[in-house]
């Protein structure tokens, strides 16, 4: 397997490089599907459809990758994909509870009122600059914990 972590920060900065987030998932999945070539020589590759077929294939070719590649919706469906499915989960909790152990706060993940109350305490002890390295600038509710 191979996992493609990206912390709040360098999440940020890859945003703000690309514009785009299917881009970005895109660029994550052609990052891990490189790996997985370079580790095991396997080229049947098959993920989840998140975005138009294009969009994987570019980032492939970006990376110089020709590989057999099947997306689809509801790809975990299939075992290997429902298993990275479950490895991206276990990476994101282990990275929100390094960053709640870092900044002495439970993070709630989502965009409920407790996220809202929780961001704008942190903002608060740690001031604007603390949004960047936990959270997606580019979401909505970066707005209502700053308005």
């Amino acid at each position: 397997h191979a996992i493609i972590s990206i912390g709040p920060t360098k999440y940020n900065e890859l945003y703000a490089e690309i514009k785009n987030l299917n881009h970005l998932l895109a660029w994550g999945h052609a990052t891990a599907i490189e790996n997985l070539v370079e580790k095991t020589g396997c080229k049947d590759i098959i993920i989840d459809q998140f975005a138009s077929e294009s969009v994987v294939i570019n980032a492939l070719r970006k990376k110089s990758q020709e590989v057999n590649l099947t997306q689809r919706h509801r790809g975990e469906e299939d075992v290997v994909v429902a298993a990275a499915s479950i490895l991206a989960r276990a990476a994101f909790l282990r990275g929100l509870e390094r960053l709640s152990k870092q900044y002495q706060t439970k993070l709630p993940k989502g965009a409920s009122s407790i996220v809202i109350r929780v961001g704008r305490e942190l903002v608060r002890n740690h001031g604007k600059g603390v949004l960047e390295e936990v959270s997606k600038l580019h979401f909505k509710t970066i707005q209502e914990i700053l308005g």
